[in-house]
């Protein structure tokens, strides 16, 4: 009997422990999120025209798309300044076609700047970049880690993507 009595006093035990670290884990989970119907960090579409090419060989139309910080902490992006019209910022971004980097988007000349807690930033890709299914790839990192850590691989490289599907079909069928 004794032993009995001392097994369930165990097992209630072990099992409210378990009870109390699956509640702070789907409280902690809900904390991290300011609007917790969306992702963390994601990418929509914002507007489509035209625009002066930034590089050579690009074209004339352009697509702007809006990064949003949907935690609650800051989040690292590499970018570099660019002219109002094409957005808030220039960020560096790759392009990924059939699973290939086509187009890789390595931060020469660029800083590392913060994107605040529920705030987001405009910036523009021309629009040959999301044509046929093609996606475009911002790498990004948390505000407790630092970037050269991650780049050098001692810290967790994150990535937020957004594909040429997510576009209006209107503007779909206008990117070839």
């Amino acid at each position: 009997m004794k032993r009995t009595l001392s097994a369930i006093i165990v097992l209630c035990s072990f099992g409210g422990l378990l009870f109390a670290q699956r509640r702070n884990v789907h409280r902690s989970q809900e904390q991290v999120r300011i609007k917790k119907d969306l992702p963390t960090v994601y990418i929509t579409f914002s507007h489509a025209g035209s625009r002066e090419p930034l590089r050579a060989g690009e074209s004339d139309q352009g697509i702007w798309l809006r990064l949003h910080n949907n935690t609650r902490w800051s989040i690292i992006l590499e970018m570099n300044d660019v002219p109002k019209e094409y957005g808030d910022a220039g960020l560096f971004y790759d392009v990924i076609s059939e699973k290939k980097v086509i187009r890789e988007g390595l931060c020469h000349v660029c800083s590392y700047n913060g994107l605040g807690r529920g705030r987001s930033l405009l910036f523009s890709v021309p629009r040959e970049y999301l044509a046929n299914a093609r996606v475009i790839r911002v790498s990004f990192n948390y505000g407790w880690e630092d970037p050269n850590d991650a780049f050098a691989g001692r810290e967790p490289q994150h990535f937020v993507y957004f594909t040429s599907s997510n576009l209006p079909i209107i503007i779909q069928e206008g990117v070839k």
